[in-house]
This record gives C-alpha cells, structure tokens and sequence, in this order.
C-alpha cells in the first residue's frame, strides 16, 4: 500500500511537488508555532525547574548563627585534614560570611600558625560549606564542599 502511494506521488506533475512541499513547510511552522513553543514557554515560566528552598535567605554578606556553625565546622575541616597544625590559632572575630544561595555558604578568615623559622605567620583562608538540615551543631548536617588554603609567602 505504501508503495502504491509513492508510485502515485512519484508520478504526479512537478508543480504538485513543489505545492506539496510549500504545505508541508506551513504545517511545520503553524505545528512550531501553536504546539510545541506554547508547550516550552509553559514549561519554562513554571517553576519546575527551580529548587523550593524552605527558608529565603537573603544572599550576600551575612552574619548570623548559621554562619558562625559553618565557621566553627570550617575550623575542625582544616585541623582534620591537617590543613593547619593542631597548635594554630583562628581568629573567631576577623571571619567574613556570604550567603551563596541553597543553604551554601562562604567563609573567608585568617589563622596563626607557629613556624619554627618566622615565628608566628598569619594565613588566609576560604572555605565553601553546605547546609544540609537538621541541627546546626552536628557535624553530620553540613557538608564542605572545598578549602581554599593560601600558602605563606
């Protein structure tokens, strides 16, 4: 049956090719135009593709309990991952905090290591720290995420 018809189209006069092909291109167009873009544009102001965060933090510079948790987990990251000696010292007052959106946080501080050869040396670091619920306290609610460590001079 199918070759029937394409033996009967093959057989038609060219002008009907050419008339053929112009409806087709049409019925693409008006299809693009009154299915498939109303289709993405319903999609697209939805709000499926956006995460539902259960609180609205503002983003930027903060300074709250939430960011004195991912400090203080900050900290214990880099003395367990011996990024710092054990004996180093962090300067709590001097720590800065920004709000990166989805509970991600970035802390930027100095701490004081004991160098045999230059006595004590101040270090900047940044450490990027996750949020994942539950109590702020317990060390399994946060995840690091990296530490960005600066080397003395």
């Amino acid at each position: 049956m199918l070759n029937k018809l394409l033996e009967k189209i093959a057989k038609l006069p060219k002008i009907w090719s050419v008339i053929l092909l112009v409806l087709f291109i049409v019925a693409l167009y008006v299809l693009l135009q009154k299915v498939i873009m109303p289709g993405v544009m319903a999609v697209v102001q939805s709000n499926f593709f956006f995460e539902k965060d259960e609180e609205q933090e503002e983003l930027g510079k903060i300074n709250n309990q939430r960011s004195d948790m991912a400090f203080n987990q900050c900290k214990s990251v880099m003395v367990a991952d011996r990024h710092v000696p054990e004996t180093a010292q962090f300067v709590d007052k001097q720590y800065e905090a920004w709000a990166l959106g989805g509970r991600t946080y970035l802390i930027r501080s100095v701490v004081i290591v004991a160098s045999p050869e230059k006595g004590s040396i101040e270090r900047k670091y940044a450490c990027k720290i996750k949020f994942n619920g539950g109590d702020l306290a317990d060390v399994k609610s946060w995840d690091m995420l990296g530490v960005d460590f600066n080397e003395p001079d």
